[in-house]
């Protein structure tokens, strides 16, 4: 794949546009709603999601694994725009949460292996996690989707410590959750009190429950958690 020339800091959506080529950015409401589109368009200045997912970005890039994590946010959404139709939106954040998590593990752990979470899977489809052999630490990336209330919310967060703890296979389990990314992320469970502190108490119980350490992220917020223990 040809690469864009890259500024000095380059903007996430700098490396974006190297991955998806084929997508043209969406300027303003009522062009191509696909949220891939639409953050092409996005800058890091005054946006702190978009700050440290382009500062992800980079250390991913730095650790040499910009390759593996371009396949796998292709495989994610495909190479045109998805129109916000289906999931593919929702896979692709899938994956940038990942890469969050890649950037959060090498900064407070060491660079971590990037492994299928399920045996015999492909790296490149389907869900990974970041082992740390030096400290026998498991990251397990997971991401909030968007509910239609705090209660589903809540369930989520249950069942996505569960399975987290299901996958840590004995190791020094990390569970690192990041919320859900819209445009109008200011107004989302990650920025409001009255709707973060529930999460923030639920991810608290439930992790400690399973036994795991955990990371609560803001949208892509990697460097600066809500909350973590490990």
């Amino acid at each position: 794949m040809l690469a864009h020339t890259r500024t000095a800091d380059p903007e996430p959506s700098e490396w974006l546009r190297e991955q998806f080529p084929e997508v043209a950015p969406s300027f303003g409401w009522g062009g191509d709603p696909c949220w891939l589109a639409w953050s092409l368009t996005q800058t890091s200045e005054h946006n702190p999601p978009m700050y440290w997912l382009g500062r992800a970005l980079q250390l991913v890039d730095e650790a040499g694994r910009m390759d593996l994590f371009g396949q796998r946010l292709r495989a994610a959404h495909g190479a045109a725009s998805c129109q916000a139709t289906g999931d593919r939106d929702d896979r692709l954040q899938d994956v940038l949460t990942e890469v969050c998590a890649f950037a959060w593990t090498a900064e407070h752990l060491a660079a971590p292996e990037v492994e299928p979470a399920a045996e015999g899977a492909n790296e490149s489809i389907g869900p990974v996690q970041l082992r740390v052999p030096e400290s026998n630490a498991l990251v397990l990336p997971r991401r909030l989707h968007p509910q239609n209330s705090l209660e589903r919310v809540m369930y989520e967060v249950a069942g996505v410590a569960e399975s987290a703890a299901r996958s840590a296979e004995g190791a020094t389990a990390i569970l690192y959750l990041d919320v859900w990314h819209e445009r109008r992320y200011a107004q989302s469970v990650g920025y409001r009190f009255e709707l973060t502190e529930p999460v923030r108490e639920a991810t608290r119980h439930f992790a400690t429950e399973f036994g795991m350490g955990y990371v609560l992220t803001r949208p892509f917020e990697w460097g600066r958690p809500l909350e973590e223990q490990f």
